[in-house]
């Protein structure tokens, strides 16, 4: 239960760091613009430990699922890693060219694509405890494809922001789907 605990908390983290920096941070467009973008200027430091808080979490729900779905939580630890590494490499501002945002785009685009194909993976495991899972999972490769055609017409920011909210909210259902579905005797210790 511990790991699924840390799950929440990492997600809830997450949601509550991005709306914050909507308002601490107005001169970066959402509608247009990278959530990474947060992490040059005035609270960058919160962009990256917010990073590295979504790889913790998704590394522990990799942990905590893992007997149940093994498919799904060896993409979940993709997934983690791929964030708790991209948080020590920050984009590089609009025009430069660096190695370090080089790894922070790769890094990114291995997130990207993890993450739902982890939700894809977990459907089987998660459906007779959760009735939303494949809806969620198909929710999750939906925003990949918006991201992807929004980033045609110049609204990747709002697209990229659906699209990791989503992420946050499935990690966050499936942590409390894990807790809710856990013996008494175990809710009681933890």
């Amino acid at each position: 239960m511990p790991f699924l605990v840390v799950t929440i908390v990492a997600a809830i983290v997450d949601l509550v760091v991005l709306a914050v920096f909507h308002i601490a941070r107005p001169e970066v467009d959402p509608l247009t613009r990278p959530t990474s973008e947060y992490a040059l200027g005035a609270y960058g430091a919160a962009a990256g430990v917010a990073t590295a808080v979504v790889g913790l979490g998704a590394s522990a729900l990799a942990w905590a699922v893992r007997s149940q779905t093994r498919p799904a939580a060896v993409v979940l630890a993709i997934f983690g890693a791929a964030k708790l590494v991209q948080a020590f490499f920050p984009i590089d501002s609009a025009g430069a060219a660096t190695s370090t945002g080089l790894v922070h785009d790769v890094l990114g685009n291995v997130a990207f694509f993890a993450l739902p194909l982890a939700a894809v993976l977990a459907v089987r495991a998660l459906s007779p405890r959760w009735r939303w899972a494949p809806l969620a999972a198909a929710g999750l490769v939906v925003a990949v494809v918006a991201v992807l055609a929004a980033d045609l017409h110049g609204a990747f920011g709002v697209a990229q922001r659906v699209y990791l909210v989503g992420c946050s909210l499935w990690m966050l259902a499936v942590a409390a789907v894990g807790i809710a579905n856990l013996p008494d005797r175990s809710r009681s210790l933890s």
